[in-house]
């Protein structure tokens, strides 16, 4: 018997290793297709992805790295401090009140989001030439 079919890379494509600080658990990443691939069909599993881009000299969002993050729970509490290795970050954290810091090339991002249980958010951050 001979198999016609294929399967596509990113049904091959392996998340990058999480990591923890204290309750927080995060993957960060993103680089090539197939990791990226990876990635988002992974979110559905995790409370927040967060999807990182410049906007170029054309308007168009080009993906980046290399981006400072910092996450401080309702209580103003630092939960996680890292730096992206790729465009994309997944976190899980209990649920409730946090506020992202992102910080690229001297330019802070701030945002605030709502993690609850069983219903995982997306935040896009771009940064402005």
């Amino acid at each position: 018997m001979v198999c016609t079919g294929f399967l596509s890379g990113a049904s091959f494509a392996q998340l990058p290793p999480s990591k923890t600080q204290g309750d927080t658990t995060f993957i960060t990443g993103g680089i090539g297709s197939d990791e990226s691939s990876a990635m988002f069909a992974a979110a559905k599993k995790w409370s927040l992805l967060i999807e990182m881009s410049e906007i170029d000299g054309s308007g168009r969002g080009v993906w980046i790295a290399g981006i400072d993050i910092r996450v401080q729970n309702a209580k103003q509490q630092s939960i996680l401090e890292t730096v992206c290795d790729g465009p994309l970050m997944l976190l899980n954290a209990p649920p409730g009140q946090y506020t992202v810091e992102a910080s690229y090339q001297g330019k802070l991002l701030k945002r605030n989001v709502v993690l609850k249980e069983g219903y995982p958010q997306k935040l896009t951050l771009f940064w402005r030439p």
